[in-house]
């Protein structure tokens, strides 16, 4: 996943099912090996992490190869450079060079239909006529399918084929959008590119992927098989819980594609020095250059625009405010986060594979580049303010990965405010700061700390305004609709405290006897519904640290489904009651106390009945 760690965004009541994450870094004065290990270790140390590794190349030679830590703290194995951790999503790399070794021999075209080379492969396409899924959408994630399910991400099902694992996802395998029109990120292509590597090669993944791509890069010691929590030459994932560390589960995806692989810093080494030299190599002939292309997006509409930043086949571009863009890719699994990165350019890189990269990523990218001068920045130019207030306007993303679980909170929260001020056009928004948009070409703008352009703003079929940003799409929309809809879960969340809080009170009343019971339950009906959405959000925050239980029949999963059609249930009948009693209560301060918060409360759930969380089956969604 493109730095795909699994993080569940949660707030109070689920209002906003999210938890923003920011790792800050210590600066950290390093300038040689030694250095860098020693803080490497204070690092993991005092962030309790349990194992890590790190290599750290230039093109012809390895200035560290190492494993840090401990790779299973019952035996006090330590990590080494030749243990194996897991990869994740850095597989997509190595399974679109595969299909670009498949293309260099002719075996497939980045442009054939997949519904032509995979007929038996079912997916929607409601545009298949006119803009069908090929083979570069997949590479791309342009295809517009959805991103895994809940109850399809981790595979508790170890002896599916390829093409079994697939149809386990079949929910996900619908465009969304015209293929081509947008990049959401989908673990599911890169999943269906693997079977393709088998169909075409006549072999299995695995045997293809070591023996035409990691074999002859020199990568001896990696391999896609299941470890077991006992074997010594994997390294084990654990959890820091107060005062010890709790070892967690190996879990994969259905699939092999997208997250399989597992590697040691030696070999992991030797693929970044591969990555550097371009693929140049007298063992792999067939991917000699190959790798450039790779790296430049070419099946979006940004990119047929101009729009080169962004995801390529399994490679994409980062670090864009540091002093030099990294290409690279991240991953992210239970208990371990990973990435590679290089600039060809300098002609260095690094790999890591620890608890949290985001520790690490900035050190690293500054300890490599702190004897280069900055790059020079793309030129900028001079645009018409006609040209630039064409483009004012709220942009919301419309090109969410997951589509129940992200879109929700990105219609609501992500989204650019553009503004003309003076002869510049600026951007800002929910949690975002304050900057300047400096044009490149008239329509591709960057940021002044960024190296490379990465906004676009053009037009869609409808005539509508568009703004790109790294493939993401954001449409024109109205702002209005946006604050109200904020302003109803802020409202909402007052709301749904001042029933709690008043059925508390009128429970004492109850209680002695102010109040009679039947009254007391009738007012609180709605209050109740409260109650039940805030268990079934804990309920969720508890699965947001336990994600493999997510897909599963459980308790903390039927507890979601059940608070949340309660919740509905009981603030209808709320609203109903109160309606129905609005002219037997005496109490104006009452009456219209209650019907203005079960007003609010009907609101919500027909908010959430939108974005299809009432009643949400996680384990068959």
């Amino acid at each position: 996943m493109t730095k795909k760690r699994l993080i569940l965004m949660f707030s109070f009541f689920g209002l906003c099912l999210f938890k923003l994450f920011a790792q800050t870094t210590k600066e950290f004065h390093i300038e040689t090996i030694i250095q860098l290990q020693d803080t490497i270790n204070k690092i993991l140390a005092n962030e309790h992490q349990s194992s890590l590794m790190l290599a750290v190349v230039t093109k012809d030679t390895v200035l560290l190869s190492n494993g840090f830590g401990m790779a299973n703290i019952d035996t006090k194995q330590k990590a080494t450079s030749q243990t194996l951790f897991p990869m994740a999503s850095i597989t997509k790399t190595f399974t679109a060079l595969a299909i670009m070794k498949l293309v260099n021999k002719g075996k497939l075209s980045l442009y054939d239909n997949l519904s032509k080379i995979a007929p038996e492969i079912n997916f929607t396409n409601k545009w298949e006529n006119t803009n069908p899924v090929k083979i570069v959408h997949l590479l791309e994630h342009t295809s517009g399918f959805d991103d895994l399910r809940f109850n399809t991400f981790w595979n508790n099902e170890n002896n599916l084929t390829e093409l079994q694992a697939i149809e386990k996802c079949k929910n996900s395998m619908y465009s969304r959008w015209k293929p081509g029109e947008r990049k959401a990120y989908s673990n599911i292509g890169y999943n269906i590119l693997g079977y393709l590597i088998e169909k075409l090669s006549g072999s299995k993944y695995e045997d293809y992927l070591t023996k035409e791509i990691l074999l002859p890069i020199g990568m001896t010691n990696s391999n896609f098989r299941v470890p077991t929590q006992s074997n010594p030459v994997y390294s084990n994932p654990y959890e820091w819980k107060e005062t010890k560390f709790e070892r967690l589960p190996y879990l994969l995806m259905y699939g092999k594609g997208a997250g399989a692989l597992y590697s040691s810093a030696t070999d992991m080494a030797k693929f970044v020095q591969f990555m550097i030299r371009n693929g140049i190599t007298d063992s792999l002939p067939s991917l000699n250059s190959t790798i450039e292309k790779m790296e430049i997006p070419e099946s979006s509409t940004p990119a047929k625009l101009g729009l080169k930043t962004g995801y390529g086949k399994g490679v994409n571009v980062e670090f864009l405010s540091y002093k030099y863009p990294f290409y690279g890719h991240d991953g992210a699994s239970i208990g371990f986060n990973s990435r590679y990165a290089y600039n060809r350019d300098l002609k260095l890189g690094f790999v890591i594979c620890a608890t949290n990269t985001g520790f690490y990523d900035d050190i690293l990218v500054k300890y490599l580049t702190q004897s280069f001068q900055p790059e020079k920045s793309t030129s900028t130019i001079s645009v018409k303010n006609e040209i630039l207030k064409s483009y004012e306007g709220y942009y919301q993303l419309k090109s969410p990965r997951f589509e129940i679980l992200d879109k929700y909170l990105e219609e609501l929260f992500h989204g650019y405010h553009i503004e003309l001020r003076g002869d510049s056009l600026y951007s800002y928004g929910f949690k975002r700061p304050d900057q300047v948009m400096l044009p490149v070409t008239s329509t591709i703008f960057k940021r002044p700390s960024d190296n490379l352009p990465s906004f676009l703003f053009t037009t869609n079929d409808d005539e509508k305004k568009v703004m790109y940003e790294w493939g993401a799409y954001y449409e024109s929309s109205s702002y209005t609709k946006i604050f109200i809809s904020r302003i109803l879960v802020l409202g909402s969340l007052v709301c749904g405290i001042l029933l709690l809080l008043s059925s508390i009170f009128w429970l004492f009343k109850a209680i002695f006897k102010k109040l009679s019971w039947k009254e007391y339950f009738k007012r609180s009906i709605s209050a109740f519904g409260v109650l039940s959405l805030i268990i079934a959000f804990a309920s969720l925050a508890y699965l947001g640290t336990k994600v493999p239980l997510m897909g599963t029949v459980n308790f903390y999963t039927v507890t979601f489904c059940i608070g949340t059609i309660l919740f509905a249930v009981l603030s209808i009948a709320g609203f109903i009651m109160t309606i129905k009693r609005f002219r037997q209560i005496t109490n104006k301060l009452t009456k219209w106390y209650l019907l203005v918060t079960t007003t609010w409360l009907l609101a919500l759930v027909v908010f959430y009945f939108h974005y299809d969380w009432i009643g949400l089956r996680m384990w068959s969604y």
